[in-house]
């Protein structure tokens, strides 16, 4: 994700069948419990908050980076050091959203339904959270 050069950022939704089939609502318990020690608590609630304008304008939604960021209780500011930034980063480096376009607005599509968390994932999470999806796994299959 390079500097953002304008105030307000455009999201779309990222359409994937396969992981809209299979995959978890942006507000199920699962994202909270395995995926939010992957993506980090602002960047987790970063997509939270795209996911929830995309319901209300599913065709894409513009919002201001200040406003959002504050909202969020974290730090703007121009170039790739701020916490902002770094979240919207995380959301890019670990698959739950892309850039689109740069320029006239950054545009990025954000996934609204997150993939299981691949097993490279999984294995950096603590004991009792690998334990916790396993559960989590049968859990499903049983039903």
């Amino acid at each position: 994700m390079q500097n953002i050069p304008s105030q307000s950022i455009t999201i779309t939704q990222w359409k994937d069948p396969v992981v809209e089939k299979h995959g978890y609502c942006i507000s199920d318990p699962y994202v909270e419990m395995f995926w939010l020690p992957v993506l980090g608590p602002t960047a987790t609630w970063l997509l939270r908050r795209f996911s929830f304008g995309l319901l209300e304008q599913p065709d894409g939604v513009t919002l201001d980076i200040h406003d959002l960021a504050r909202s969020l209780g974290v730090a703007y500011s121009p170039g790739k050091h701020n916490s902002f930034t770094r979240s919207l980063q995380r959301c890019t480096m670990f698959g739950v959203a892309h850039q689109i376009a740069l320029l006239p607005t950054l545009t990025v599509a954000v996934r609204t339904t997150l993939p299981p968390v691949s097993q490279r994932h999984l294995a950096r999470l603590p004991e009792t959270l690998q334990l916790a999806h396993q559960q989590w796994g049968a859990t499903l299959s049983v039903s």
